[in-house]
């Protein structure tokens, strides 16, 4: 176990939409790398609305993105950002357990490309080693063809998940080329997710990106749809 921070920043360019992470460093540390990045910044700074230092800061901020995720809107499922307001996002710090941070100086240090953590990106879950049983095996096809009829096989389970406990699970039928699920049939992964959305999340914008929102059952493991 270990200590480190969940944060959000805000920033004047993004009106309502704020970054919600984690550090394993001190807020202000990366504050002046998101300011400092070429990868995703906006041409005002970012300031820092809340932080609090807290056990196991992954985890938290894991749990944060899902609670996040059903209540308000993520703006891209591999993205940090969320469309919220400053005072729904201190609700959901004052519910975790650890100490406010309190900002008490400037930071003047200069950083490195090698000083800079790459934690605005989630990490994809690891591709699986593939079964000699050719009825489990997973086709991965590592071009991100997107054709379902070669990704997956018959009668595997594809889920798809809204923040935390609203789930959807499909079972792929082959010879149709379509995920059943409750009776009714989806010829595509986003079709699949933006439905779900439709039913429980009917505040959010429809649309979705399947292959990178849903999981499907290899083995035993859920893995991410968009390893394929």
């Amino acid at each position: 176990m270990s200590f480190g921070y969940v944060y959000c920043f805000s920033n004047e360019s993004m009106k309502g939409i704020l970054k919600v992470g984690m550090t394993e460093r001190t807020p202000d540390i990366r504050l002046n790398e998101a300011n400092a990045t070429d990868t995703w910044r906006p041409p005002t700074p970012y300031k820092i609305e809340i932080a609090k230092k807290v056990l196991n800061p992954k985890q938290k901020e894991t749990t944060l993105h899902l609670l996040l995720s059903q209540y308000t809107e993520r703006i891209n499922p591999k993205r940090e950002f969320f469309r919220v307001s400053s005072e729904e996002v201190k609700t959901f710090f004052e519910l975790m357990d650890g100490e406010l941070w309190l900002k008490t100086e400037e930071l003047t240090e200069e950083f490195t490309d090698e000083d800079t953590e790459n934690e605005d990106i989630e990490e994809e879950p690891e591709e699986q080693e593939e079964s000699e049983n050719p009825q489990s095996t997973q086709l991965y096809c590592n071009k991100k063809c997107r054709y379902m009829s070669k990704c997956f096989t018959n009668g595997q389970r594809i889920r798809h998940s809204v923040g935390i406990n609203k789930i959807w699970i499909g079972i792929y039928d082959l010879s149709k080329n379509v995920i059943e699920c409750d009776g009714k049939f989806y010829s595509s992964l986003s079709g699949f997710a933006e439905t779900h959305y439709s039913i429980d999340r009917p505040d959010r914008v429809k649309s979705a990106n399947g292959w990178k929102e849903c999981e499907c059952e290899v083995n035993g493991k859920w893995i991410s749809t968009d390893n394929f």
